[in-house]
């Protein structure tokens, strides 16, 4: 016996059934809405939410930034990458850990990084940000605020910049497919500008689509635009809610 969303009772034999798996979701208005698959970013900021332990994805950020992130508990995610054409570039390697401090049904807080290695010859160091994160909401539709400090090492010295970084963004499930996202960041300091940032997300169950814009604001002015292209495939254990 199926139970269909619209409340009806369905008699099925049990020969006619060819698999059974297992789905996230939620019902709403009588229609099935499979979870957002990639609920732990928005463009490329990381949310506050963590990954469950055993959960991960394998995503293409702006088309040739692969990145892979995995769960190690229900708190820990460990997320790393480094670019598709790595001579292009130098010899570049991107990591990201994040700690998630609450994850409520409705709040989450975490601290976490984004560190740039560069391993190529003499050159050996890294750049990156170290951020503390909010996200506030359903994972329908929520707000996400952060602020974070750069920082820089060359193997030897390394320092802390005194001007924080703020990111402000969102999202909203506006139907069974598709979520619209913004991801803003605002910069202090002797560089003081920023960038804005809007597009939707096409959901699938495992597999989900980003496509925006982004632009560059400044103290000379604006500049748009360029365009933003994501992947993400999930793999796991998905939470249920």
């Amino acid at each position: 016996m199926v139970l269909t969303n619209a409340g009806s009772r369905v008699e099925i034999a049990r020969d006619q059934i060819v698999s059974i798996r297992d789905v996230v979701g939620q019902s709403q208005s009588g229609e099935y809405w499979t979870a957002d698959p990639n609920p732990t970013r928005l463009f490329f900021t990381s949310t506050a939410r963590p990954l469950a332990r055993g959960e991960g994805y394998i995503a293409s950020y702006f088309l040739f930034l692969p990145f892979a992130a995995y769960g190690v508990t229900d708190r820990l995610t460990l997320a790393g990458g480094t670019p598709i054409l790595p001579e292009a570039i130098g010899r570049i390697f991107y990591l990201a850990p994040k700690l998630t401090l609450v994850d409520r049904e409705r709040a989450a807080f975490a601290i976490g990084g984004l560190g740039f290695l560069d391993a190529s010859g003499d050159a050996e160091g890294s750049v990156g940000i170290l951020y503390g994160v909010g996200t506030f909401g359903t994972r329908e539709a929520a707000l996400t605020i952060g602020t974070g400090w750069g920082y820089a090492t060359n193997g030897r010295t390394g320092g802390l910049s005194n001007d924080p970084v703020i990111v402000i963004g969102g999202e909203s499930r506006v139907s069974r497919r598709v979520k619209l996202v913004t991801e803003n960041w605002l910069l202090f300091g002797g560089g003081s500008g920023g960038a804005i940032s809007g597009g939707v997300r096409f959901i699938g169950d495992r597999l989900s689509a980003d496509l925006g814009m982004i632009g560059a604001v400044g103290e000379g002015g604006a500049g748009c635009c360029l365009p933003l292209v994501n992947f993400v495939y999930g793999f796991g254990r998905r939470p249920t809610r």
